[in-house]
């Protein structure tokens, strides 16, 4: 999961979208009834789907969930506090939300859909969004969202996002940082997991396929940089560079699973000189 700045999607709307936003939550607003904010919503969903190429852009082209582009097929723009109802709840659902764009989420069709995965697992967010114990949740308009305190990881908060770590395995896990400083994150963390589909097989193995690349990177690196200080051969030097400014790319945000490539190489750190530079490295 990389971090969504919610201010640069608001910055790329086309001109006049956020004036059409309010045009129809305005009629949601005084709409008489669920039947009928029910009508407005459908008479207007093209509205959220004219701005899935932004939303797309803004994440790279990728997931803002799982960081998955080609693996997991179709995307789609997720309200992330559900319109029309909320799973497990006496709930009509965020429904004052649904033309509000801070409430979008671009997101594959595992984790936003319900599927059956490869393995036996099953997951996608649907109209879940659970929300701790004791939380207040939102019944309209006049309660603000701040009251609640959301289960679901949100890529639009950095340290939602840095709460995730992965291993060598692929496998989604608890960073210890963050749970040292955030009540239920653990908790979060594994309810995400779950609604998400994080444990898809074949997000799985495209994890794990870049964590090894990372290592392996890193250990090519480590083995250029042992030569050049032993020969001061120049090929060894220009090997050293490349591998140092490859290990860079998969770390860049557009590259693919780049929230995993980061996990590898801060795990690595200890062990690998070149793992450590790119680590601190801005």
């Amino acid at each position: 999961m990389i971090f969504i700045d919610r201010q640069e999607v608001i910055s790329k709307l086309p001109e006049g979208w956020q004036a059409k936003a309010k045009t129809v939550t305005d009629a949601l607003l005084a709409a008489d009834g669920l039947a009928a904010r029910k009508k407005i919503i459908g008479e207007n969903e093209e509205l959220w789907r004219s701005i899935k190429g932004v939303l797309a852009k803004v994440g790279h082209q990728k997931c803002w969930y799982c960081e998955a582009s080609e693996v997991r097929s179709d995307n789609a723009v997720d309200h992330f506090r559900p319109k029309g109802r909320v799973s497990g709840e006496v709930h009509d659902g965020y429904w004052w939300l649904a033309f509000d764009v801070k409430n979008y989420r671009f997101a594959c069709t595992f984790c936003n859909s319900r599927r059956h995965g490869d393995g036996g697992t099953t997951g996608g967010k649907a109209d879940h969004f659970p929300l701790a114990a004791g939380s207040l949740r939102a019944d309209g308009p006049l309660v603000p969202i701040s009251v609640e305190i959301p289960l679901l990881l949100d890529p639009c908060d950095y340290v939602d996002t840095t709460a995730v770590w992965f291993d060598e395995t692929g496998q989604v896990k608890v960073n210890p940082a963050v749970e040292a400083v955030e009540e239920n994150v653990s908790l979060r963390v594994s309810i995400s997991r779950t609604l998400y589909h994080l444990d898809h097989v074949r997000l799985i193995e495209a994890r794990k396929r870049v964590f090894l690349e990372v290592l392996q990177m890193c250990d090519r690196a480590d083995e250029a940089l042992a030569a050049y200080k032993t020969t001061q051969n120049s090929t060894a030097r220009n090997l050293f560079h490349e591998s140092i400014n490859a290990l860079k790319r998969m770390k860049k945000e557009d590259s693919p699973y780049s929230a995993v490539a980061k996990c590898a190489v801060r795990g690595y750190r200890g062990s690998s000189p070149s793992a450590k530079l790119i680590a601190e490295a801005s």
